[in-house]
């Protein structure tokens, strides 16, 4: 069986796919004749990729992805070839949930303001996190993580996901046809959204015209999600307060760009999941890939992480 690391796999991982009879190649040690032998996909590069789909005799069978969003690859050719996806879901969730917890820490005690300031000018208008109720868009392991950071420090946390189903961790789970019950109570929206059709700026004008004097805006989730010229409306007229951006539409933002010129926005360049342990992006994904591996090669079965192809997560 043959697998194509598209990421970097050490010694240790190696001779783990070794005992399971997996030869690896890479990207750059892979031959014309090897292409449609690849039945894994270590992390996905659209270049090879799309060699490999484009084999008739193609025996790829699955997709293990470097990241939690699957928004990039060729889903509907996916499902009609029956390749299987899995993604990076909860690899990161623990640095993001952090970050999150930073954002809502830097604006809510002050530290914007001193960040700048040159003169001794005590600012005191400040929040305890109990004071800010935060309502998070996606209840998946990410959000699971946040709601954790968060009732650490003796906060509130709502939820929203697709049905409205009770999550552990939240103080109560709205569905996303009904996320404004939610929205009324909270100071702090987060959203966490994957990047779908059904997504595709659903923060925009009509939901910040709900918003009044919202604390903070965050989003950890895909760009797309967030219509930003709604938010920057909603910046300049107050109902928004302040807005943490990790993730935007385009990345990277060119410069000047009106979200650089906001002092009230916080842009952390889509490096939410930094941690220096597992460095990089990918850090610690085979963790989560080696879980599969034995049902995948036993009877082709994956159980853990597994991507609906319809829904896009």
């Amino acid at each position: 069986m043959l697998l194509l690391a598209v990421k970097a796999i050490s010694e240790e991982d190696r001779a783990f796919l070794a005992e399971h009879d997996i030869d690896v190649v890479t990207p750059d040690t892979i031959t014309d004749a090897q292409i449609s032998d690849v039945v894994i996909s270590y992390a996905w590069d659209n270049r090879i990729g799309d060699k490999i789909l484009a084999q008739p005799d193609s025996k790829l069978k699955w997709i293990q992805t470097q990241s939690a969003g699957v928004d990039y690859l060729p889903l509907q050719i996916l499902k009609e070839r029956g390749i299987i996806v899995t993604n990076a879901s909860g690899l990161k969730a623990e640095p993001i949930a952090q970050t999150v917890l930073s954002y809502i820490l830097y604006f809510a005690r002050g530290l914007n303001v001193y960040a700048t300031r040159q003169h001794w000018e005590p600012f005191t208008d400040q929040y305890m996190v109990s004071e800010l109720p935060v309502l998070v868009f996606g209840t998946g392991r990410i959000g699971q993580q946040i709601a954790a950071q968060i009732k650490g420090f003796g906060g509130t946390v709502y939820g929203v996901n697709t049905t409205g189903r009770a999550v552990p961790g939240f103080d109560e789970v709205y569905p996303i046809t009904n996320y404004q019950e939610g929205l009324s109570k909270a100071r702090v929206v987060v959203d966490g959204l994957p990047g779908t059709k059904d997504t595709e700026n659903f923060f925009d004008e009509y939901f910040f015209e709900q918003v009044n004097e919202l604390f903070l805006f965050v989003n950890i989730g895909r760009g797309t999600t967030l219509d930003q010229d709604a938010l920057l409306a909603a910046i300049d007229d107050s109902r928004v307060r302040f807005a943490a951006l990790d993730v935007t539409t385009p990345e990277p933002l060119p410069t000047h760009h009106p979200l650089f010129e906001r002092p009230q926005i916080l842009l952390t360049q889509h490096t939410s999941w930094g941690e220096h342990e597992n460095y990089g992006r990918t850090g610690g994904l085979f963790r989560l890939f080696k879980k599969n591996v034995p049902g995948f090669v036993a009877d082709g079965s994956l159980t853990y992480n597994v991507v609906n192809l319809d829904k896009g997560y």
